[in-house]
């Protein structure tokens, strides 16, 4: 009896001391992924003015983006804080979710975590946090559509031809290193321009990664959008969202293509997926189909800066990038372009405009 009650204590002390060491290096873990230390409620509360309407700039699927002043390494820097709306069904395995991925990506068209708060706040209610790196220069969709955009009051300027081909390149660079220089791949689930954040040298960094999925390496293997899932909620925003999707196929690196194609195209266009068309037209890839390739300065945006012949810019510039743009769009996953062609296909075309812009400027 007795040694029996020495054997279950020593099983008890050694599953304690098992949990505290595991916890010890998951916390040593999460200072080396995040490179600073976790914060605290408070600080995130002070950073933010208390969450005033004043810092608050921007909203997602599962909170709120708030840019405020923190101490990090001994100095202030101004960061993006992403608090969860823990009420809303889905927000703290959205959190868990974003955490994961963003541990495991470096990318200069990636936007960094800097690091997390998980804790409770003031009312003794959970909260969790991200702190991100700030992106100063608003998101892609106020540059698109300035006369629509109602939440800032900030005046955008005219896009260049040539600065909205480096756009496309930044965030087909960012795709192609989630989906071919990293394993597991990620898939992020959400491409939009609202996604897209840009710097003061109009630099893209992609963002929000609250819906992106972590393939298996089975799913890598197999990524063509033909696995279904009875249980699966279609991922993403509508008129982005892959149409595979919609009867049940499993997020894949097909499904981002598609995404980034009707990106590609607004971005050339400043036509959002959901605008109404003309008659008989139900997408912006039908949309420039109808087009394509004879009316491409019909359908550009008229914002889009430019110099130079028109035939030489159809020819250089849109005739390529509208086709790139209907390669991603196409409705078979398995017939899509794959990100790291999409790239090669983007700086053939960003060579042939810098060999035309020695002569004209785009």
């Amino acid at each position: 009896m007795v040694g029996t009650l020495i054997f279950c204590v020593c099983i008890l002390a050694a599953a304690c001391y098992f949990m505290k060491t595991r916890t010890k290096a998951n916390d040593v873990d999460q200072r080396i992924i995040f490179h600073n230390e976790r914060i605290s409620y408070a600080e995130i509360d002070a950073a933010t003015n208390s969450f005033s309407p004043a810092n608050l700039i921007g909203s997602g699927s599962f909170g709120n983006v708030y840019v405020g002043n923190l101490l990090l390494n001994e100095s202030l820097a101004t960061v993006a804080i992403k608090v969860l709306n823990l009420a809303r069904r889905g927000a703290s395995r959205s959190f868990l979710r974003e955490c994961n991925v963003l541990r495991r990506i470096r990318h200069r068209n990636l936007v960094k975590v800097i690091t997390v708060c998980s804790g409770v706040d003031h009312n003794g209610d959970e909260f969790k946090a991200l702190v991100l790196e700030f992106i100063c220069n608003g998101n892609l969709d106020e540059w698109l559509h300035p006369n629509t955009t109602t939440k800032s009051t900030r005046a955008f300027r005219r896009l260049s031809l040539m600065e909205r081909l480096c756009i496309a390149l930044d965030v087909a660079e960012a795709l192609e290193y989630l989906h071919h220089q990293i394993e597991p791949s990620i898939v992020h689930c959400d491409i939009k321009p609202c996604n897209i954040l840009l710097d003061d040298d109009i630099v893209a960094h992609v963002t929000d990664f609250g819906l992106a999925k972590i393939m298996r390496t089975e799913e890598c293997k197999q990524s063509g959008g033909g696995t279904e899932s009875s249980s699966f909620v279609i991922k993403g925003t509508i008129g982005y969202v892959a149409p595979e999707y919609g009867s049940g196929s499993e997020a894949s690196t097909d499904g981002d293509v598609y995404s980034y194609g009707v990106l590609l195209l607004e971005i050339f266009t400043a036509r959002r997926p959901t605008d109404n068309f003309i008659d008989g037209v139900t997408s912006l890839a039908n949309y420039v189909k109808m087009a394509y390739p004879d009316k491409l300065l019909e359908i550009m945006d008229v914002r889009a800066t430019y110099s130079g012949d028109m035939q030489s810019i159809t020819d250089i510039f849109l005739y390529p990038i509208f086709k790139l743009g209907l390669a991603c769009c196409v409705d078979s996953p398995r017939h899509r372009i794959k990100m790291n062609d999409v790239v090669k296909e983007l700086n053939t075309i960003k060579k042939a405009c810098t060999a035309h812009m020695s002569v004209h400027e785009f």
